[in-house]
């Protein structure tokens, strides 16, 4: 018997850690809607095919609910997984790899001549979501005006100039998500582990044996604009499970190298988009890190690092690029 999920659209998104409410028109359902309506139209490369999209059942903007199709009870999300279980280093690199070429298809849809995408780049709830979350809070957090515990008491001891640098990034980067176009890149808007579930095959005695299936969920912030905005906030969320959960960086690493190298086999990338890939990264780890009650000190480090991916991505050289998280973009 087939099961469906009823999805409910409040008038806010919660804002995590900071339990504040934030706007967000219900309207939002009817981008989603048609994101996965794409998504299951759009021919995907084959050995992208254990990526599955759920089926768009109804759409009811009046009571502001969607039916889409269950994914069904053997799935877990991709965070839980990489910090419950210990995957076998090809299961990391194969899922890594698909999702990497998966995202490198969705930001291949602007090249199909008989798609539009007009309704994308219209998405204002959604930048204003992605801004507000990420880029409008992002100096007043390292400067402790937002009066964060782990960042107060000293504040964090950041030079002025570099501040500044950051200061800029942040403008620059939300004038170029509010200049989308209809024929820009089509990009989800929200692609991290926890809105990846993953199925796995298992042998005798519930071992991993290999991937099995994939879902991606959630497009409610899918519009047109920045790729590297959907590269950056994965790799900032594997970063997140990597600092938290130290016995799994290995396996952070593993997937986050496969993950990039794959999307640079399918999609060609600049130097430009590589230091958007930076700069976001380290700005969603620079905002969440210290939103999420943990260790003082680790905190503290944590946001130090993402300030040096703003600064990598800012000021730093090529090679400093490659030498770095990001590095596989350009050689892989």
């Amino acid at each position: 018997m087939s099961t469906f999920i009823l999805k409910y659209a409040p008038p806010y998104v919660a804002a995590a850690a900071d339990s504040i409410p934030v706007p967000f028109s219900p309207d939002r359902q009817k981008f989603e809607a048609e994101a996965l309506r794409l998504a299951n139209m759009i021919p995907r490369p084959n050995d992208a095919n254990t990526v599955i999209v759920p089926t768009l059942r109804l759409l009811d903007q009046e009571s502001h609910v969607m039916i889409i199709e269950d994914a069904g009870s053997d799935l877990r999300a991709l965070k839980e997984i990489l910090i419950d279980e210990s995957l076998p280093g090809p299961v990391l690199e194969e899922i890594g790899a698909t999702l990497g070429r998966y995202l490198a298809h969705i930001h291949k849809w602007n090249e199909h001549p008989d798609v539009d995408l007009t309704l994308f780049a219209n998405n204002e709830a959604g930048k204003m979501v992605l801004t507000l979350m990420i880029y409008s809070r992002l100096v007043s957090t390292l400067t402790g005006e937002d009066r964060l515990p782990h960042l107060l008491n000293p504040t964090l001891a950041i030079p002025e100039e570099k501040l500044a640098a950051i200061s800029k990034l942040a403008e620059m980067r939300t004038n170029e998500i509010y200049s989308s176009t209809a024929s820009g890149v089509m990009t989800h808007g929200d692609y991290w582990p926890g809105n990846i579930l993953v199925s796995l095959r298992r042998g005798a005695g519930g071992v991993i044996e290999a991937l099995d299936r994939l879902y991606v969920l959630d497009w409610e912030l899918a519009m047109t604009g920045l790729p590297g905005l959907d590269l950056g906030q994965y790799c900032a969320e594997l970063f997140f499970i990597a600092r938290a959960h130290p016995h799994r960086e290995e396996s952070v690493k593993t997937m986050v190298k496969s993950f990039l190298c794959a999307y640079r086999q399918r999609r060609k990338i600049d130097l430009a988009t590589v230091r958007v890939v930076a700069g976001h990264m380290g700005a969603h780890v620079a905002v969440w890190a210290p939103r999420d009650p943990g260790d003082r000190d680790r905190t503290r480090e944590v946001v130090q690092e993402g300030v040096e991916l703003l600064d990598l991505s800012w000021s730093g050289s090529e090679s400093s690029l490659l030498d770095s998280i990001v590095g596989p973009l350009l050689s892989g």
